[in-house]
């Protein structure tokens, strides 16, 4: 459900973006900023790149259930797990059209204060199950953000971070899981294999 919510949010997003700017490609990107060697993602370059940086269980006790007693129709362990997804927000644009990269920033950014909240009557996409997402700034301090881009291991871009809440997982949640492509692996014995 994470990644669904995600994509459903860059989605909305793009389709916002695009009727603004009459932008011809997506705008935003569900990327990194840096691909696994460090380098700068080629997807997420001169794009507004969406990525997670945290997830934590949402703690509000649901129904007035309190935590660790299940909820109603459902057996212990098999509850919902609520989360609320932290997600980063970045301008990665090259140095010579960095004033474009704040202004998408800026209008994405417009696009969450006008739509701070996704229900199935306002987004008829949303996937099966999905009750509501909301979203909120959460304000970092400059410590704090130093700290997370050195995490991260990139150099700092415009960007904010919001709460996403509540994403929900549920036992029957994930149905499939898709394998990763991978090269094939090279034999250590190539005179073997070719005379069998």
């Amino acid at each position: 459900m994470i990644d669904a919510a995600l994509s459903l949010t860059v989605s909305k997003l793009n389709g916002h973006l695009s009727g603004r700017f009459g932008a011809p490609e997506d705008i935003a990107v569900l990327a990194p900023l840096t691909d696994p060697d460090g380098k700068v993602s080629e997807l997420a370059r001169n794009r507004l790149a969406i990525f997670v940086t945290n997830i934590s269980e949402d703690s509000v006790p649901r129904r007035g259930q309190g935590r660790g007693a299940p909820l109603a129709g459902f057996t212990a362990g098999e509850e919902p797990l609520h989360l609320d997804v932290y997600a980063m927000l970045a301008a990665s644009y090259d140095a010579n059209i960095y004033g474009e990269g704040l202004k998408m920033l800026s209008a994405a950014l417009m696009f969450f204060q006008s739509y701070p909240l996704m229900t199935p009557q306002n987004t008829p996409n949303m996937p099966k199950g999905m009750q509501q997402l909301s979203f909120e700034i959460s304000n970092l301090r400059v410590e704090e953000m130093g700290q997370m881009w050195g995490n991260l291991g990139g150099r700092y871009v415009p960007s904010v971070m919001f709460k996403i809440r509540t994403i929900t997982l549920t036992s029957g949640a994930i149905t499939s899981l898709k394998p990763a492509v991978r090269k094939p692996r090279r034999s250590l014995f190539p005179l073997r294999e070719a005379q069998s």
